[in-house]
């Protein structure tokens, strides 16, 4: 696949998020779902931001096969009421990311981080936070894996 990479600011959001290592990248089909269901308990009138914002920030700083330390955030309207395990908060803006979008199974992504990468570091840039994947198209709208779309972002700066 082709990967085109932009380079933009990703904007402030007001966000609910669950902080947690998770077993390995197979378990997001059992956690996203639960999360939800948990955050919707507890504010029944709480509203996604328009347009959709989901994402997960990696905080291990590398990649990793197994208990990965995630933070997976959903951008709201409204700050609700937090539960044992999620949290609401403001995730500051990012002035320059590096974004590439990868169409397809998730199990390829590594052929866009790859590519996104390598375009960084031949760029003159460095990666100045965590990298986030925003889920645009997945398995709750998309049967098709080739349908799904994720867009990479990673925050830059300059050497």
């Amino acid at each position: 696949m082709n990967y085109d990479v932009v380079v933009k600011e990703l904007p402030q959001v007001l966000v609910y998020s669950l902080r947690t290592v998770v077993p390995n990248y197979d378990h997001y089909f059992q956690l996203m779902p639960k999360i939800g269901a948990e955050v919707t308990k507890a504010n029944p009138g709480l509203q996604c931001a328009v347009p959709e914002y989901c994402f997960i920030i990696y905080h291990d700083g590398e990649y990793k096969e197994k208990n990965i330390d995630i933070e997976f955030c959903e951008a709201v309207t409204f700050r609700g009421q937090d539960t044992d395990t999620i949290k609401f908060k403001t995730i500051a803006s990012v002035p320059t990311a590096a974004c590439a979008y990868h169409k397809g199974a998730y199990k390829t992504i590594g052929n866009a981080y790859a590519h996104l990468f390598k375009w960084i570091d031949d760029n003159g840039y460095t990666p100045s936070d965590f990298p986030r994947e925003s889920y645009i198209n997945g398995i709750w709208n998309k049967e098709d894996e080739a349908d799904w779309l994720t867009e990479l972002q990673v925050p830059i700066k300059r050497g």
